[in-house]
């Protein structure tokens, strides 16, 4: 059986929280020397490919988006609990208590979830937003992933071995020679020659 030449990191996610039909939707998938992004948008797929040896960085940024998604969803589950609870009749009560259990779950997701994160990946000629990571946990374990392979990656390009050793540049010193003194007669006195008229 041959070999696969990708492996799926992350599930397809919605480049916008606001996702409306055919939004786009990135994922990130592991090739054998290279990080593969698909972004999807309706019937169209656009590709970057971020070669282990140009990965200068992956930058993890946690965020508080978990804890503000968990409070919106259990105030509207607690909202619509008390809907159902107060409603006349049955069917507000199984609408509005489904609804409260959906929220509920969802505001539970969450917290089970943990930590949100954003990520980015730097080359030496652009940084890109990772849309595809959306958890710190995930994040954690795909750059565990990742590290080893980029190491290895630009190790291979750095040469082998100890560097050339420097050649010697050391300059000789200068030896210079300065003229004895004429000795004088007593009684003389040696004018300087810029001083002579």
């Amino acid at each position: 059986m041959p070999e696969r030449e990708y492996r799926r990191l992350t599930r397809a996610r919605n480049r916008s929280f606001f996702a409306i039909a055919f939004s786009t939707r990135s994922s990130l998938w592991l090739g054998k020397d290279h990080l593969l992004q698909i972004d999807t948008s309706g019937y169209t797929e656009s590709y970057k490919r971020f070669h282990f040896r140009d990965i200068q960085a992956l930058v993890l940024c946690t965020t508080q988006t978990w804890l503000y998604l968990a409070s919106a969803f259990g105030t509207l589950a607690a909202l619509c609990a008390v809907i159902a609870i107060l409603g006349n009749g049955p069917i507000v009560a199984w609408i509005f208590g489904s609804m409260a259990g959906l929220f509920g779950l969802r505001m539970l997701f969450d917290l089970i979830a943990g930590h949100t994160a954003k990520c980015y990946l730097r080359t030496a000629v652009q940084t890109e937003g990772l849309v595809a990571i959306a958890r710190l946990r995930q994040a954690r374990k795909i750059f565990e992933t990742l590290r080893p392979l980029i190491t290895n990656a630009q190790e291979e390009l750095s040469p082998v071995g100890p560097p050339p050793a420097a050649q010697d540049q050391t300059i000789p010193p200068v030896i210079s020679e300065l003229p004895r003194p004429v000795p004088q007669a007593q009684g003389e006195v040696s004018i300087p020659p810029n001083e002579q008229a």
